[in-house]
């Protein structure tokens, strides 16, 4: 047994549960990514939650090659009703401390 991820980090994309570290470990394959952070991005107007992907790549991509290559691993490998509604290329992700990525600030940038 191996436990990835916290309770709090769960989302809820269209009515089904998953981790952010579930979608990372998906999208840190590709081959252009050397890192990556999932969050869930509540619509102003209500509904479910959006999937957006922040990547730091190793490569010159443009986010709309990345975006497409990101949601086709995603549907292959994890489900195929998951959408990505965004996806971001960043140089880096924000830690804390203890090097863990700042979701909560990811999602602010997100939607500031």
């Amino acid at each position: 047994f191996k436990a990835e991820g916290r309770v709090d980090d769960a989302m809820n994309l269209g009515g089904i549960k998953v981790s952010s570290v579930q979608i990372e470990a998906v999208v840190n394959k590709l081959e252009f990514v050397i890192e990556s952070a999932a969050v869930a991005v509540p619509p102003k107007d209500g509904g479910p939650s959006a999937l957006v992907v922040f990547v730091v790549t190793n490569e010159n991509i443009d986010e709309d090659s990345a975006k497409l290559q990101v949601s086709k691993a995603i549907k292959i490998d994890l489900n195929p009703l998951f959408k990505v509604k965004d996806l971001r290329i960043v140089e880096k992700l924000p830690r804390t401390a203890s090097n863990k990525i700042m979701r909560r600030k990811l999602r602010s940038m997100y939607e500031g």
